[in-house]
This record gives structure tokens, C-alpha cells and sequence, in this order.
């Protein structure tokens, strides 16, 4: 989950676990990122924005949709990650905190933010500000997981390890919650981006099958990990269902649905 602020995030910095964290977080979203950019529609040499560009998977995407004569923009405030991620000679790395540094002064053809907006108490401001960084004519695509497309177990207990990863997964959205994420944002996004004159909009909501084993799998396993000290203090999951959700996500005979990501996108006038 990408940031361009490191003070509102939940997950702080360690350098080689976030690395490999955002790593199966590319994983996990690249495919449904590719799908919504193919579909949204990308001219050779227009110039966009990436903002919190986390390690650089989107800004490599498009590049590549750009061409030779695009630019793009990778915007974080913390560029760590980027500076070593190999990046085609069109991506400029820049470091920029939206909500302490004056607003960049250039426009862009293309505006997009995946996993930033929804983690920001700030974020009615910070899309202002995407707005305003999007030239006449051009687009905003915002990306974010949709917390309340997976199905949460009601039963008490769980009876199998769907359910316990389901169990583990609210837990997790609560404890995002105690740090200001907002979980269903995605579901604004098209009301948010129209209040603001965005004319044109359209969306792509896209899941992938999470397989035990998989970069998708060890993005939740990571994650889990990450937050496993809230979850067991703030929330009902008990640490045995806690360490068999965290277990099975690691058997390749595990299956389950991920939280969709949900893109939109829309046209400034």
C-alpha cells in the first residue's frame, strides 16, 4: 500500500520488509493496474503523475504506455524504494510530501494514485490537490482495495481456514481504521471524483485469486505479520486463529478471493 506521507501510514519503513512487502503487493495489483490503464486508454507523449509511487510497478506501466516521447512523474516522500528500482529514462523520481510541501506547479495528462488516498485522514484535501495537478482535458485515476468486496465470516467459530483468513482480513481493515484508513473509499470515488467537475467517469472493479504460496498470499502473510500485535490487542481474532490464517496462507491447497481493487477515473473539464 503506497503513501506519499510517511507520518499518516500504518506501515512505518523497515527497509527490507517493506521492500519485499511492497514487492507482493505489486504482485497482488499489477495485473488489475495493467487491466484498468489498458482499458482507460494512454497517448504516446503525454506526460502523467504517479503518486505515491511506492517501489515503481505503475510508473514503469506508464512509461511503457507513454512511449519514448512520454514522461512520468514518480512522486513519494520517501523515494528509497525507487531510486533502486530501475525505472526507464522517461520516469523522474521526485520527492514530495502532498501534505506538507507546496503543491507541484506543473499540469499533467494523467493523474493516478493506487493505495494513497484511502490510508490519508487528509484525503478530501490531497484530492483537491490531484484535481488541480490534472490539466484541462486530462484524467484522474484512482485505485484503492475494497475492503467489503471479501465476504467476512460470521460464523463463531471458523470453521475452516477461509474463514479464518476472512476473520484475520476484518481485523485487519479495523485496525487500518484506528489509523485513519478509510475502507470504503473505493466505494466514493465515483461521487468524489464527479463533486469535483469530473465529467466522463468509469471504473474497474478487479480481483485475483489468492493462492497459498503466491506473491498475492505472502502480500497478506506480510501484512498480517505487520499488524499481528493490534490485531490480537484491538480486535475478537485470538491468536490461534490468528497464527492458522497466517499458516494457510502459506499451503498451496489454500484458496481464497482477495479484496478487489477497485480503479476509477475521470476527466477534468
Amino acid at each position: 500500500m503506497d503513501t506519499t506521507t510517511g507520518e499518516s501510514y500504518t506501515f512505518a519503513p523497515e527497509w527490507h520488509a517493506e521492500r519485499e512487502r511492497l514487492s507482493c503487493l505489486e504482485g497482488l495489483w499489477d495485473p488489475a493496474s495493467w487491466r484498468a490503464l489498458r482499458k482507460l486508454g494512454l497517448g504516446t507523449g503525454q506526460v502523467c503523475l504517479d503518486v505515491g509511487a511506492g517501489a515503481g510497478s505503475v510508473s514503469r506501466m506508464l512509461a511503457e504506455c507513454v512511449g519514448p516521447s512520454g514522461r512520468v512523474v514518480a512522486l513519494d516522500s520517501d523515494t528509497r524504494f525507487l531510486d533502486r528500482a530501475r525505472l526507464p529514462e522517461t520516469v523522474e523520481i521526485r520527492t514530495h510530501d502532498l501534505l506538507n510541501d507546496p503543491p507541484p506547479t506543473e499540469r499533467f495528462d494523467l493523474v493516478h494514485a493506487r493505495m494513497t488516498l484511502s490510508h490519508l485522514p487528509q484525503r478530501e484535501d490531497v484530492l483537491d490537490q490531484l484535481v488541480e495537478l490534472c490539466a484541462p482535458g486530462g484524467r484522474v485515476i484512482l485505485s484503492e482495495f475494497d475492503a467489503e468486496g471479501a465476504s467476512l465470516a460470521e460464523r463463531t467459530p471458523p470453521v475452516d481456514d477461509a474463514e479464518r483468513f476472512q476473520r484475520v482480513h476484518d481485523a485487519v481493515v479495523a485496525v487500518l481504521a484506528r489509523n485513519g484508513c478509510d475502507s470504503r473509499f473505493a466505494h466514493r470515488m465515483p461521487a468524489a471524483l464527479a463533486a469535483r467537475g469530473m465529467t466522463a467517469i468509469d471504473a474497474s472493479p478487479d480481483g485475483e485469486l489468492v493462492r497459498g504460496g503466491s506473491a498475492a498470499a505472502e502480500f497478506y502473510r506480510h501484512t498480517f505479520l505487520r499488524l499481528r500485535t493490534q490485531i490480537l490487542e484491538h480486535t475478537p481474532v485470538d491468536e490461534k486463529t490468528f497464527d492458522r490464517a497466517w499458516e494457510a496462507l502459506a499451503e498451496p491447497d489454500f484458496l481464497v478471493l482477495s479484496a478487489p481493487l477497485v480503479s476509477v477515473w475521470g476527466t477534468r473539464s
